[in-house]
């Protein structure tokens, strides 16, 4: 699908929800919510979940955007399964597009999405590259290509980075709870298995800190693999003949470990 063929007077008016996690976030949360609140197409709703912050996120959040955020606080931390879930179960809009705290979007992210999706209704699971440079001043090009990922080219690893995510807002599409580490990869391929996966090759998303950087979840990259390794696991519920591709699949997730740890040492 060319989107450059499609004219916004063809395009239907979607709702998109967007959910963000925020925890201890008083430094980004601005930066982040003003690029929602930018956007060119405007979001239908913005629901930011507080997940039990100790600096002033409440403050900012609550004195700054009271009247144009929907805000959520949680008393404990409960990690940000649990906190997007929260969001995702206030969400009304019929898609969700997922922002973390410390990232931005383009400023015409939702009106690309409004086009794409109004182009090729049913799309469940949708996403765009990030980027580390400065996005919001790029021009994006008016050739957009839509692409679909097969499954099986998911199975190797995430490389779907949650800010990038949108899916349908249905019931059934929550995060594991008990997962805190890669559980958006498990939710995308419960997703990916039973829907096809688009995406476009243009970032929409800037990405202010490395995945594995000090700080960030993906510092402890073994409780990261082991997170992997339990998405991995959970296939077998989607098809018990995923119990014969597991060891496949879990000698793979230890040997790309391996292989790091040894690039980290040199390193």
């Amino acid at each position: 699908m060319n989107t450059s063929q499609q004219t916004p007077s063809k395009n239907r008016d979607l709702k998109f929800s967007v959910i963000i996690p925020a925890y201890n976030a008083e430094k980004t949360i601005e930066r982040a919510l003003e690029s929602v609140l930018v956007q060119t197409y405007p979001a239908f709703e913005i629901i930011v979940v507080d997940d039990a912050s100790k600096d002033s996120t409440r403050e900012i959040l609550e004195t700054k955007y009271e009247s144009r955020i929907k805000y959520l606080s949680k008393l404990f931390n409960v990690g940000s399964s649990v906190a997007r879930n929260t969001g995702m179960d206030q969400a009304s809009g019929d898609y969700i597009a997922f922002l973390d705290a410390d990232d931005i979007w383009h400023p015409d992210k939702l009106m690309l999405l409004n086009t794409i999706i109004s182009a090729k209704p049913g799309i469940n699971l949708f996403y765009h590259p990030f980027t580390q440079e400065q996005i919001v001043n790029k021009r994006l090009p008016e050739d957009i290509v839509l692409y679909k990922l097969p499954f099986i080219k998911l199975l190797p690893g995430n490389i779907i980075a949650t800010s990038c995510a949108i899916i349908a807002n249905k019931p059934e599409y929550r995060f594991e709870s008990t997962m805190r580490y890669t559980e958006d990869f498990d939710l995308w391929l419960r997703i990916g298995y039973k829907h096809k996966i688009y995406f476009i090759t243009i970032p929409l998303t800037q990405i202010f800190r490395q995945f594995t950087s000090k700080g960030g979840i993906s510092e402890n990259k073994w409780k990261m693999r082991k997170g992997e390794l339990k998405a991995y696991s959970r296939l077998v519920s989607l098809n018990p003949l995923f119990i014969f591709l597991l060891p496949f699949l879990w000698l793979t997730s230890l040997g790309k470990h391996l292989v790091k740890m040894v690039i980290d040492r040199k390193g």
